[in-house]
């Protein structure tokens, strides 16, 4: 089970039967930005656990990864808007990854639900269901992780719309296996022959970019990843360890049934 404290910001938020994937999305788009892309991209790892367990059948699963460094909502909606417009729209589901801090920050949060309205409506008019990830907080800022759960969730429940909860995943990491490392530091500039780094340490390293993804395949599959044979080049114990604590995570957010876990 997850920490104490995150059943408690469970509790706290009073999370009812969050809505669920449509059957199990064989072409899936994740949108975003940094976040989504850094080590080697979520998609990719998404991708490699389904063929690791020998679930992709080549002509019917497919995974693509559309992002705009440091983009917002608003931003990759557009971008999001023109590539469907395109004639690439036979996707069954799209992934929306937002800006790191515009779900919280009282000049952005506006746009970023409007944008998220938009965007949710679109693609269901091409019926494609729309999956929101919510991201997670910087690194040692646990309020911050609560205020991005709150913020993505209430999007979640205006719009009936899935909300894979990889920033509870990430806060479950912190809490329970401080050991692992889940960020890259981000250089700001040298000094002396010295690197200087940004105060805010929030892109993941191969660890937590592998995290998001197994809670992605969790989310959307209803099915554990621990024991998949792809392990993202980490070591054994760390891969296994983010694996069950993927499922942990999911298991008690979406309030999975023993038959629905099998």
């Amino acid at each position: 089970m997850v920490g104490k404290l995150l059943a408690a910001w469970l509790c706290a938020l009073a999370l009812i039967a969050p809505a669920q994937a449509d059957e199990e999305p064989k072409r899936v788009l994740f949108v975003g930005n940094s976040f989504s892309f850094y080590s080697n991209g979520i998609h990719n790892h998404f991708a490699n656990l389904l063929r690791a367990e020998g679930a992709w059948q080549a002509g019917e699963n497919r995974v693509r990864l559309l992002t705009l460094s440091g983009g917002h909502i608003h931003e990759t909606g557009r971008l999001l808007n023109s590539y469907l417009s395109s004639g690439d729209d036979d996707w069954h589901a799209v992934v929306l990854q937002g800006h790191s801090n515009e779900p919280i920050d009282e000049k952005k949060s506006a746009r970023f639900e409007k944008a998220m309205e938009l965007m949710i409506k679109a693609l269901r008019e091409r019926d494609i269901q729309p999956l929101l990830l919510m991201t997670w907080g910087y690194q040692n800022e646990p309020s911050m992780s609560r205020k991005l759960q709150a913020a993505y969730e209430r999007v979640g429940k205006r719009h009936d719309a899935l909300v894979v909860p990889v920033g509870v995943a990430f806060a479950a990491a912190a809490e329970q296996h401080p050991d692992i490392h889940l960020f890259v530091k981000d250089v700001r500039g040298a000094t002396n022959e010295q690197l200087l780094y940004r105060r805010d340490i929030k892109h993941p390293s191969m660890a937590g970019t592998y995290l998001a993804a197994c809670v992605m395949y969790a989310s959307l599959y209803h099915r554990s990843p621990e024991g998949n044979l792809f392990t993202a080049d980490l070591d054994a114990d760390t891969a296994r360890t983010l694996q069950r604590l993927s499922w942990q995570v999911v298991a008690d957010y979406f309030a999975l049934t023993t038959t629905e876990q099998e």
